[in-house]
């Protein structure tokens, strides 16, 4: 019986150990990791739009999805400029855990600027995607941007 129990908990063990443990993704933390970026942002607050049925599951590589993000970037003004851009969504993946996005959600994005267009890019942890923001997050990205405490919550 103890023999039968140790062999269990030994072949459960590998199980736990290749868990994908995250933080809890915030604005204020990835404000704070697009600050250090050494490429270019624009943080959008808008409506995302894709062919949900580009997303495939179980794949376990990047893939990169053609997509419009239509709303508001943020200025001086807060979100005030229009935005309404085509972008790729480029879901990532660690191992076998994907990142992920709904069509027609509202979101708050933090978009890459770049040579390869404009991006969002989606982990398996979250980070520069937040779908559904609330009034919370909105003024993180307000405190964030006045330079106010932008420290995420644990």
């Amino acid at each position: 019986m103890k023999i039968a129990f140790f062999a269990a908990l030994l072949a459960w063990v590998p199980m736990v150990a290749s868990a994908l443990s995250c933080r809890r993704p915030s604005v204020e933390a990835s404000f704070t990791e697009v600050q250090k970026d050494s490429a270019q942002f624009v943080v959008v607050r808008g409506q995302l739009d894709f062919a949900q049925h580009q997303v495939q599951t179980n794949v376990k590589k990047t893939q990169r999805i053609k997509a419009h993000l239509n709303g508001a970037s943020w200025s001086r003004k807060g979100f005030a400029t229009a935005y309404r851009k085509q972008v790729t969504l480029e879901l990532t993946c660690v191992g076998q855990w994907c990142g992920s996005a709904q069509s027609g959600s509202d979101v708050i994005a933090f978009v890459e600027l770049g040579a390869q267009g404009n991006v969002i890019s989606v982990g398996p942890c979250g980070g520069r995607l937040f779908a559904k923001p609330t009034p919370k997050m909105v003024r993180a990205v307000e405190q964030c941007f006045a330079g106010k405490a932008c420290t995420p919550s644990r």
